[in-house]
């Protein structure tokens, strides 16, 4: 008698037990499949479907390639844009993010401005940071008059000029950029034991050596991380072109996710179907090379504590 009831006791918990796992597995499952599967391969058919018609056509394909090689074209425009952003974020914001960090860390003289400098695109909404950023740059504004009274560049706003705009959005997305990536190359270098520090003190270790020899390894993790994030988003880099309100045909500011919204949103000539090539071929680029980054980033070894 007792061992059917502790037989029927543990079939219950067995029960409940994969009653829990599966409630557990439902949500991720039906997320994936609605979410994930499903407006993949709806995109993927679109690429192939004409506009109006909805019949087989490779004109989609025509169009991006069209768009992507003429000198007017505004794909290959964007292509160009976008890799500004990219670069600027990988060659620029990520490195100059560690040495930053680096320099708050070690509460090395000057940290608290640097501090208050790059944390503040965080703290104040952006949509006020555009605002500032565009009136030091308008005609008249600050930097216009510097540039202008000092380095004799025509005293003219350098985002209302199709040569200048999409730099200056660019170096406001470095500025802004700043922020999060400070914050978790510090939380990173606050693992390191402070064991390490003091004996590379003790072996009369610069701060200079200390950051490429002791930090620099001992946060590649981080770094490898950020570097795969890179270039995930590689396609999707773009400056807040919306929030300054620029014509992106006339200052020629626009970006691949912009174009891709402009053809969706304002009924640009290829609309859904063309976009849904655009992002078909470029997908093709970029999942290689984001594998490619991550095998390379594996293959470094990581250093232990």
């Amino acid at each position: 008698m007792e061992k059917t009831k502790k037989s029927s006791l543990m079939s219950k918990r067995v029960f409940q037990k994969y009653i829990f796992l599966s409630v557990l597995l439902i949500v991720p499952v039906a997320n994936w499949l609605l979410f994930w599967f499903t407006v993949n391969i709806q995109s993927i058919l679109l690429a192939f479907q004409d506009n109006r018609t909805g019949a087989f056509t490779w004109w989609n394909f025509q169009y991006f390639w069209q768009e992507l090689t003429s000198v007017d074209g505004e794909i290959g425009l964007a292509v160009v844009n976008t890799l500004k952003y990219f670069f600027s974020n990988l060659l620029i914001v990520i490195p100059l993010s560690m040495i930053i960090a680096f320099f708050i860390y070690k509460k090395i003289w000057g940290y608290k401005t640097f501090t208050i400098i790059f944390y503040l695109p965080s703290i104040i909404s952006s949509v006020a940071m555009v605002q500032i950023y565009m009136q030091m740059l308008a005609s008249g504004g600050p930097i216009d008059k510097l540039f202008g009274g000092i380095l004799n560049i025509p005293v003219e706003g350098f985002f209302s000029r199709p040569d200048t705009a999409t730099t200056m959005i660019v170096l406001y997305t470095i500025w802004t950029g700043f922020s999060s990536n400070i914050l978790l190359f510090v939380g990173a270098m606050t693992r390191i034991p402070i064991e390490v520090f003091e004996a590379a003190k003790l072996e009369g270790c610069k701060p200079g050596r200390e950051f490429i020899s002791i930090v620099f390894p001992l946060i590649w993790p981080t770094i490898s991380t950020m570097l795969i994030l890179s270039f995930t988003g590689l396609f999707n880099a773009s400056g807040p072109i919306l929030l300054f309100g620029a014509d992106s045909a006339t200052l020629k500011t626009t970006t691949i996710s912009y174009w891709i919204f402009k053809e969706v949103y304002e009924g640009g000539m290829g609309g859904i179907n063309a976009v849904s090539a655009t992002g078909l071929c470029f997908t093709v680029v970029a999942v290689p090379l984001i594998l490619f980054v991550r095998w390379v980033a594996e293959k470094v070894p990581a250093v232990e504590y």
